[in-house]
């Protein structure tokens, strides 16, 4: 018998608008202030994914405080 489960897995995607928002938000941060430093291993951005009944709110956060709202609302 198979083990159960004890979550669901659930993948958040970006959509092609969504992406060149953040892409380019990311691009004019960087030739204004430069890119951002976090060390040796990145992650100077966060993408926070909040699921919600009408659809996923999405936030992109910078290391540096600054921080992008990709969500789509107009398809809720």
């Amino acid at each position: 018998m198979a083990e159960e489960k004890e979550y669901e897995d659930k993948t958040f995607t970006l959509s092609a608008a969504q992406y060149k928002k953040y892409d380019e938000w990311r691009k004019e941060k960087n030739k204004k202030d430069g890119e951002v430093y976090v060390g040796a291993i990145g992650g100077a951005y966060t993408f926070c994914f909040t699921p919600t009944g009408l659809g996923d709110m999405v936030v992109v956060k910078c290391a540096d405080g600054t921080q992008l709202d990709l969500t789509e609302y107009e398809y809720w």
